[in-house]
C-alpha cells in the first residue's frame, strides 16, 4: 500500500524503559546520509564520538549525517529517537520561512542539555510521539503530517541552539550580532521586498551602520544578502514545486512575472524556465540530491 512510504524517508521509535542499556551505533553511509535526534526524557545517556559527551535528563541531541557515532542510553531511560533522510529533511526544512537557517542548524551537532529546554521536553517529545505513530500506522496525509512535525522539531532546535548563539555573538561585539538579527529578519521578511531603510529601522541602526556590518561581517552589503536569499528559494521552488512559473513569483512577493523573470535572470544567468528544465534533466541524469543549490 502507498502507506508504507514514510518509512524510506524517515524512522522514529519511542525509546522505552529497560533492565539494561540500549546502544545505536551510526556511522557513515555513502548510500543514504541520515541524521538522526535523541531525546532523553529520563535517567541519561552517553554520546561518544571524538569524545564522551553525557547527556543528562531531559536533554534533545541532533547529529547530522557527516559523522560516525555511538548513542547509549542507561537502562530505564525514556525518551525517543529519530532518523531521518537528509533529502527529505532538507525538502522539508527549506519552504519555511526560516530554511537557510534551519539548513544550518541541522548541519551540525547540537546538545541541548537540560537548563536550556526549560520545560519544553514533553512538548517537543508530542512531535517525537506523532511521528512514531504516522510511521507505525501510516495513512492518508502521513508525510504532511510527518513534514510538520520534523520542522517543529527542528524550529525548537534552531530556537534553543540560537540563544547560545546569541550570547557568544554579544560576546564577539555586536557587529556580529547586528548581522545575526538581520540574517533572521531577511528570513522572516524578504518575500515582503522590504527596503534595505526598513530593515534598518527594524534593527535599531542606520542604513549606513548596517551596511558596514554586512560588508565587514559578510564580505557582502545587505541588499546582495537580500537577493541571495530570494534566489535560493526561487530556485529551490523551481526544483521542487512542479507549478506555473507566475506563481512562483508571486509567492515570493513579485507583483509582476516579468519582473521575477529579469530578476531571476540577472543573478543566475539563465531565465527561470530555462533554469527548470535544466535541473530537471540534471535529476534524470543521476542527481543524488533534490536539495543541491546552483
Amino acid at each position: 500500500m502507498l502507506w508504507s512510504a514514510p518509512t524510506a524517508a524517515l524512522h522514529a521509535e519511542p525509546i522505552v524503559p529497560s533492565l539494561s542499556e540500549r546502544e545505536w551505533v551510526l556511522s557513515r553511509s555513502q548510500e543514504e546520509q541520515r541524521a538522526h535526534a535523541f531525546l532523553i526524557l529520563s535517567r541519561g545517556g552517553t554520546l561518544l564520538g571524538e569524545k564522551l559527551t553525557e547527556l543528562p535528563s531531559p536533554s534533545l541531541l541532533w547529529l547530522p549525517s557527516h559523522g560516525a557515532w555511538t548513542v547509549r542510553v542507561d537502562a530505564g531511560a525514556r525518551g525517543y529517537m529519530l532518523s531521518v533522510n537528509d533529502d527529505f529533511l532538507n525538502r522539508t526544512v527549506s519552504g519555511t520561512p526560516e530554511g537557510s537557517l534551519l539548513r544550518s542548524t541541522t548541519s551540525r551537532t547540537t546538545l541541548v542539555p537540560a537548563q536550556r529546554l526549560q520545560g519544553r521536553a514533553e512538548e517537543i517529545g508530542h512531535s517525537f510521539q506523532a511521528l512514531a505513530h504516522e510511521v507505525r500506522a501510516p495513512d492518508r496525509g502521513s508525510m504532511a503530517i510527518i513534514g510538520a512535525h520534523v520542522t517543529l522539531i527542528c524550529l525548537h532546535l534552531w530556537r534553543m541552539a540560537q540563544a547560545d548563539a546569541s550570547a557568544e555573538a554579544g560576546l564577539r561585539g555586536t557587529g556580529h550580532h547586528v548581522l545575526q538579527q538581520f540574517r533572521q529578519l531577511v528570513e522572516l521578511r524578504y518575500r515582503e521586498h522590504w527596503s534595505i531603510k526598513r530593515y534598518a529601522d527594524a534593527l535599531g541602526v542606520t542604513e549606513d551602520r548596517l551596511h558596514a556590518v554586512c560588508v565587514r561581517n559578510a564580505g557582502r552589503p545587505p541588499r546582495s544578502l537580500v537577493f541571495d536569499r530570494m534566489v535560493q528559494d526561487a530556485c529551490m521552488r523551481l526544483q521542487q514545486m512542479d507549478v506555473p512559473i507566475e506563481q512562483i513569483a508571486f509567492s515570493l512577493g513579485f507583483k509582476d512575472p516579468a519582473y521575477f523573470n529579469r530578476f531571476f535572470k540577472k543573478h543566475v544567468g539563465v531565465p527561470p524556465g530555462s533554469y527548470r528544465r535544466r535541473a530537471k534533466a540534471q535529476r534524470v541524469g543521476n542527481t543524488n540530491s533534490y536539495a543541491a543549490w546552483p
